[in-house]
């Protein structure tokens, strides 16, 4: 009796080992056009914050690359809270000197006013000079945000705003073309580093349709 139960369960592991461990079937050549749309498709779905996450960090580990603007980014577990470990934001991006140029605030909602507030309070509060702040979200919930976003500049802090996949589609046009694939595996990796199987299993298959899909 204990020895089928042990087999069964060691059956259920085998199964559940199967079904993360796969590779992501990445396309030779990804249009902008395809790469924008699979993205929408794959933000559009719910996920408490976790592929929107994922996918902002990627873009700007390409971004850094491409443009050699970041040496270095660093990025927020879901569940840690900012301000704990004095971040100013969700994704931190650094210079050769390993100053902080830029963080990031990833939203998976349209932005608010009390998401303008609060974010500016920790850029301020945080233990480095920090000058850059984007928020990366869907839309605008508020027009108060935006005015508070503009009022910042006086204090001394740039505040931007913008929707993950419109950036996208305006900076990935002055990339080479490599930069395409290049970002749907730096997504893939990020979300096999936080071990978020389920979204991990459906950014491999919008990566099939993809190939199915193009241009």
């Amino acid at each position: 009796m204990i020895e089928a139960v042990f087999r069964r369960c060691l059956a259920s592991f085998a199964r559940r080992l199967a079904d993360q461990a796969f590779r992501y079937q990445i396309p030779v050549r990804v249009s902008l056009p395809a790469l924008s749309e699979t993205l929408v498709a794959y933000l559009s779905e719910p996920s408490g914050g976790h592929r929107p996450l994922a996918v902002a960090t990627a873009i700007m580990r390409v971004l850094g690359e491409g443009f050699s603007i970041f040496a270095r980014i660093e990025a927020q577990g879901l569940n840690e809270a900012d301000a704990a470990g004095g971040a100013p934001g969700d994704v931190m991006c650094y210079d050769d000197d390993d100053r902080m140029v830029l963080a990031v605030e990833v939203k998976d909602r349209a932005l608010t006013l009390a998401d303008v507030r609060s974010s500016t309070r920790k850029a301020r509060e945080a233990p480095v000079v920090l000058t850059n702040l984007l928020f990366a979200v869907p839309g605008i919930g508020e027009s108060a945000a935006i005015t508070a976003a503009k009022g910042e500049w006086a204090a001394g802090l740039n505040v931007y705003v913008v929707d993950i996949v419109e950036l996208v589609r305006a900076t990935f046009v002055l990339l080479p073309e490599e930069s395409r694939p290049a970002l749907q595996r730096a997504i893939g990796a990020e979300l096999d580093n936080r071990g978020d199987h389920a979204h991990r299993r459906a950014w491999h298959t919008a990566q099939l349709n993809m190939g199915e899909d193009q241009p």
